[in-house]
């Protein structure tokens, strides 16, 4: 279960961390498997109507965003940054641009992680969309198809946090959502994935039901780049 920690504003190198900080937003496409949690029948908190009620009314999403790796008692200020973009159903973007270019991309059919320097570019099926950490503000889907949930204290008295726990098998053990306590939107959610590693994403300046071009979510592989191909184990 998560505990809420301060977060020490020091800067950190991003390289030992980069694959992992990457890894927390794509583990959930790219297929690992912890146990299944047991359903949950009961009526949904005054929270988790709230998170709802966002996500009902949600189109496209368009903000920037900070990615911190939690170590221990404290998490690592700036260890990543850039623009996140959605439309939903199932297409989004992560676009950092520090320290770092690097660009996780999906047209809803694809997902490309595109590593310039590296000159590099995964390409995976969204079959596990629903399990990546930013899945249930992408796939449309209701939580309750999804995941069980619990409300527990977060970071202030004033701000509550939902913890969502898969229903199926996928990457994630939890996420942990909080609503900003003066406006009808998500302050920030960490993820705890299979091989617990922990990481916060910190929303700014969001954006909700703006036209986003649809380009920004096709992604062409660029002269002189390798492509790898993931194919997904069958776990049925």
């Amino acid at each position: 279960m998560p505990t809420f920690l301060p977060i020490r504003e020091k800067r950190s190198s991003f390289n030992p961390v980069r694959r992992l900080l990457l890894g927390v937003l794509v583990l959930g496409i790219l297929g690992i498997n912890p146990p299944p949690a047991l359903g949950q029948g009961s009526p949904k908190p005054p929270e988790v109507q709230r998170l709802q009620a966002f996500m009902d009314r949600l189109r496209t999403i368009e903000a920037e965003f900070e990615q911190q790796l939690i170590k221990g008692d404290a998490a690592e200020a700036r260890d990543g940054r850039g623009l996140f973009l959605a439309s939903r159903p199932g297409k989004f973007r992560w676009d950092y641009t520090a320290p770092y270019p690097q660009l996780i991309v999906s047209d809803g059919r694809a997902v490309w992680y595109y590593e310039p320097d590296l000159k590099q570019v995964t390409r995976s099926t969204t079959t596990r969309l629903d399990k990546s950490p930013a899945g249930f503000l992408i796939s449309g889907k209701r939580l309750e198809e999804s995941f069980t949930w619990e409300v527990i204290p977060g970071p202030t008295p004033d701000r509550p946090a939902v913890v969502l726990t898969p229903l199926q098998e996928g990457s994630l053990r939890w996420i942990a959502i909080t609503l900003d306590p003066k406006k009808e939107e998500i302050r920030d959610f960490v993820v705890e994935d299979s091989l617990n590693n922990r990481s916060r994403i910190l929303f700014r300046t969001w954006r909700v039901n703006t036209e986003i071009p649809a380009e920004r979510f096709r992604f062409e592989v660029p002269k002189g780049v390798d492509v790898i191909e993931h194919v997904e184990k069958n776990t049925q």
